[in-house]
């Protein structure tokens, strides 16, 4: 037996990096690792298998199981980490405007930016500020996005096609000419909606959003690597890749006991081998508890001192429909995991309750706004400075349950988001909610 003993994997030496392909299916190294509970961490792989069946003349019914099309299937969960859950959120809704601080030093675009496209041309030699890794502001409003300079070249075009990591920043929605460019600073405020431009993340046609490459660092080597039941490469790095991740639900566990609980599902492609060495890019931001959160119903916000008592917990569920599909073309990976429609439900624990607005929200059908802030302002030691903020403005109260377990009357509450002309972002259309997030992380 070897120095320490046999070879041991443990659990907490496992890890989840993140990052946005720039090609749908072509893995990326991480940019970030994105942590997530032991006991909440499921990445599978899950190829399918075509059995045959025909009679032969023998008591038996399976002579062999023949491999067919494959795909992935993962679930991450635990506590809210507001810099790197931007990657997810971003998977999810797919519209994306960031807007940064600080807008300086600024510039006018010479020409149109498409969607899709990783450069862009002034119209005069950018200002001194405009060096590689300096971020910029493109535009205003809700179709302003930050971008982060790769080079500069000739005497007025300005190049953001690479990053830490090989992925780049295509722009995502279309500037026209004389928009403005700024250099522009932290916090960023990023805006998530429903992507409703026929144009999807890239300009490619279908209104689907990005997808990501997420790998899987548990550090197991192949040790089966050749013999009579075949080959299985070498895994040098101890690490598998799920390329072409699509997120099909965010669900938000608000408890006020506890930490704002993230969970994500989805489907990928089969993992690969990572090719690469990876490295783990923990940013060491801590999670925001529940307790600080500001719950404003029908214009009311919920509290201990106002009119309508505070709600004990709440949870909440932005989801896509997704579809995986394989086609006959010599292929066992898919061909696209699609996205469709973009929908939100979720639930109200008004525990105890002082009041029958709950209630009434229900039966008089007031679809009335809602919204909920999470922040760690003002919680000392709480690290870089978060908040989080969901918006359904039109919100269908469709149960309002009275609970009588505990010692005070309250309600459960459960609410679907109705699309509308305000929940939304860049690419306009309808939409049933959206996401604002503040933070130090400049791009997604």
């Amino acid at each position: 037996m070897s120095l320490g003993g046999q070879n041991v994997y443990p659990n907490v030496l496992r890890w989840l990096g993140v990052v946005r392909e720039l090609n749908v299916g072509t893995p990326l190294v991480p940019v970030v690792t994105h942590p997530a509970e032991q006991n909440q961490y499921d990445p599978e792989d899950m190829p399918r298998f075509l059995d045959d069946k025909a009679i032969r003349g023998s008591m038996t019914d399976l002579f062999y199981k023949t491999l067919g099309v494959e795909q992935a299937q993962f679930s991450f969960g635990g506590p809210n980490f507001l810099d790197s859950h931007g990657y997810f959120f971003d998977n999810v809704f797919g519209d994306l405007s960031t807007v940064g601080s600080g807008l300086a030093n600024p510039a006018t675009v010479s020409g149109g930016i498409p969607v899709g496209t990783t450069l862009c041309t002034l119209s005069a030699a950018p200002p001194a500020q405009y060096t590689a890794g300096a971020t910029i502001q493109i535009g205003a409003g809700a179709t302003a996005e930050v971008v982060v300079i790769g080079s500069t070249a000739g005497s007025n075009v300005v190049n953001f096609a690479s990053s830490s990591g090989g992925a780049g920043y295509p722009v995502r929605f279309t500037h026209a000419t004389g928009t403005t460019v700024q250099t522009c600073g932290t916090p960023y405020t990023h805006k998530f909606s429903a992507l409703n431009s026929p144009l999807g993340y890239g300009g490619a046609y279908g209104a689907q959003p990005p997808t990501h490459t997420l790998t899987d660092v548990t550090n197991l080597v192949n040790t089966f690597t050749s013999g009579t039941y075949g080959t299985v490469p070498t895994s040098t790095y101890g690490a598998r890749q799920y390329p072409s991740a699509v997120v099909k639900s965010l669900d938000f566990s608000g408890n006020a006991e506890q930490l704002l609980g993230i969970k994500m599902t989805g489907d990928s492609w089969l993992s690969v081998i990572a090719g690469t060495a990876v490295t783990n890019v923990t940013t060491n931001s801590r999670p925001i508890p529940n307790w600080n959160s500001t719950v404003v119903v029908a214009g009311n916000t919920l509290s201990s001192s106002g009119t309508y008592a505070g709600a004990g917990s709440f949870s909440l569920m932005p989801k896509r429909g997704t579809q995986v599909y394989w086609i006959v073309s010599g292929t066992q990976t898919p061909y696209i995991i699609a996205r469709g429609p973009l929908t939100c439900d979720g639930s109200l624990n008004f525990d105890p309750t002082n009041s029958e607005m709950p209630l009434d929200l229900m039966l008089l059908n007031s679809q009335a706004p809602l919204s909920i802030t999470t922040t760690n302002t003002g919680i000392a030691n709480s690290g870089t400075p978060f908040s989080l903020t969901f918006t359904s403005t039109q919100c269908a109260f469709t149960k309002a349950k009275p609970t009588n377990n505990g010692q005070l009357i309250g309600f459960n509450v459960s609410w679907e988001s109705v699309a509308n002309s305000t929940d939304t972002g860049g690419s306009g259309g309808l939409g049933p909610c959206t996401l604002q997030l503040i933070n130090n992380t400049a791009v997604y």
